[in-house]
């Protein structure tokens, strides 16, 4: 039973002190000399009392002991971080918020000194200094520590507000502008032209499959020979989504997809002949080369290459006065500053906007649907087979030549020095296309 003793006099205070002994669960004697305030009891009562509290929370299976909150957020976040299993690029992520951010400002501090209103203030600290994007993924990872911290009872509750919670204080209504840009298929057909002038057959088919099967950049780099079914035996030309390109401790590797989220997608029978001529083009084992065919190099690939095709370039000759070593770009109208994610987004819109079912779509984009719904819901080959049917209608549609408005505008890029790692390649095979009729470095 709970029961209190005295600790001394306190002569700052010119009072008693006391402390508050407690049954733990294992059976040992606890003892509390601060309230949830952190001030020491001064009177016997309330001593006893506290302890008594606590017993109780032993007796519900709820009791979180006081000593646990004395941690810091340091010493728990080395402890939590090597918890946690997460995928390469998330592990680092994770790590770097930690470090860069979080520790610098919390880690000497007890994790159970960590108050709702300081981080909230903090947050509303960081807003001042960083893009809306870094701060949600600093606060995410804040988020989750301390919901593992509660968990363990280290503390009782979450101080991280939750989206829900924080609708409180000046209201801020819903962004009424969508800021991802989507291309309709004539412009990804436009893209892909873009691409063929800098690296020939590789590039333009690299922007389709993107644009015609959803795939993530990283997806695509690490497509091998062996992910390509381009023989039908009923079921469809299929792309296999088994890898993606990462670096692992500095080192190009291949690892599983985003999320785990592998899968298999049958193609549009035009894309399934361009892929056709992409494999007998080249001996390579990786089905989208770079320029001198080995392995395509994502390091600079958004800003030197595919700026350059969204964005357009002027052909400038260098200082000496020798031709330029890029073909002239023009701009794709209306889609500048589309990134490769854009085009994944794209087919999302264009497959909704056909009303195929959503378990279907979802299955394609490799979602997993949720709830009752994803439960009940099954995508069947019939399925995957309208929506392959219907791109490959879009696909043609978009060949069409377009007369009542403009296509192309001029090059946004700016006017630089060539650069020698972008060297252009013609493709023997879509050279002599009929410019009328119509996410890699």
């Amino acid at each position: 039973m709970a029961y209190a003793e005295k600790r001394g006099y306190d002569k700052k205070a010119r009072k008693t002190r006391w402390r508050g002994r407690y049954l733990k669960p294992d059976g040992t004697w606890g003892s509390v000399s601060r309230d949830d305030n952190k001030q020491p009891f001064y009177t016997e009562r309330a001593a006893r009392d506290y302890a008594a509290g606590l017993e109780t929370d032993v007796r519900r299976k709820t009791f979180i002991d006081p000593r646990s909150g004395r941690i810091t957020v340091a010493e728990w976040a080395q402890m939590w971080i090597e918890s946690v299993e997460l995928a390469n690029r998330s592990d680092k992520t994770y790590r770097q918020r930690l470090r860069s951010v979080i520790l610098p400002k919390w880690g000497t501090i007890a994790m159970a000194d960590v108050s709702e209103v300081a981080v909230k203030t903090w947050e509303k600290e960081l807003r001042t200094r960083y893009k809306p994007r870094y701060v949600k993924s600093v606060m995410s990872v804040l988020r989750v520590m301390f919901e593992d911290a509660a968990a363990s009872k280290v503390r009782g509750d979450n101080p991280v507000p939750t989206l829900k919670s924080r609708r409180r204080g000046r209201y801020k209504g819903k962004q009424q502008k969508d800021e991802t840009v989507l291309a309709t298929p004539r412009q990804a057909l436009l893209l892909a032209r873009n691409a063929e002038k800098m690296r020939g057959l590789v590039g333009y088919t690299l922007v389709l499959t993107i644009a015609y099967c959803g795939l993530r950049i990283s997806e695509i780099v690490g497509l091998r020979r062996e992910h390509l079914i381009l023989e039908d035996h009923g079921q469809g030309c299929r792309l296999l989504v088994r890898a993606q390109h990462q670096y692992v401790d500095g080192k190009p590797a291949q690892v599983d997809p985003k999320y785990g989220s592998s899968g298999s997608i049958i193609l549009p029978a035009f894309l399934a002949e361009l892929l056709r001529q992409v494999l007998a083009s080249h001996k390579a084992e990786w089905v989208f080369t770079g320029p001198k065919g080995g392995k395509l190099n994502t390091t600079s690939f958004y800003e030197e290459v595919w700026r350059l095709w969204a964005d357009g370039h002027e052909a400038m000759p260098d200082r000496l006065g020798r031709p330029s070593r890029l073909p002239y770009l023009e701009a794709v109208a209306g889609i500048q500053g589309i990134g490769p994610h854009g085009l994944r987004h794209s087919m999302k819109v264009w497959l909704d906007e056909l009303k195929h079912p959503r378990v279907a779509v979802e299955d394609r984009m490799r979602h997993v649907l949720g709830g009752v719904e994803g439960v009940y819901s099954h995508t069947t080959l019939p399925m995957e087979l309208e929506i392959a049917a219907d791109l490959q209608a879009l696909w043609e549609a978009s060949l069409k030549v377009v007369v009542d408005r403009r296509e192309w505008e001029t090059p946004s890029r700016p006017r630089e020095k060539d650069s020698p790692k972008l060297i252009s390649q013609k493709s023997p095979n879509l050279e002599n296309q009929d410019q009328e009729d119509e996410t890699a470095a």
